[in-house]
């Protein structure tokens, strides 16, 4: 499928990558600030990328990210640690 004007992956990784730059840059001054962000499934996933710096095509396949899951994005966790809240998925 290539929608007219339809975001793609690479789309995707370079705006998480924008992102997460943008809030590193806002939290630089506050080592013990906390930000959360609510996301769609694939968006979240790049966020996932574009912060532990891994292959977007990779973490597309790794885990389902679903509604209602939390991810946490911290530089005292490993990316194996990030899946803190994840929905069992029973309709595979």
């Amino acid at each position: 499928l290539h929608p007219e004007k339809a975001e793609t992956f690479d789309d995707l990784i370079q705006r998480a990558n924008q992102l997460i730059s943008k809030l590193q840059n806002n939290s630089q001054h506050d080592d013990s600030s906390s930000i959360l962000l609510v996301t769609h499934g694939d968006f979240g996933k790049m966020l996932y990328a574009a912060y532990y710096k891994l292959p977007w095509k990779d973490v597309l396949q790794q885990f389902h990210f679903g509604n209602s899951e939390v991810l946490l994005l911290s530089k005292d966790s490993s990316p194996e640690c990030a899946h803190i809240f994840e929905i069992q998925q029973h309709n595979s």
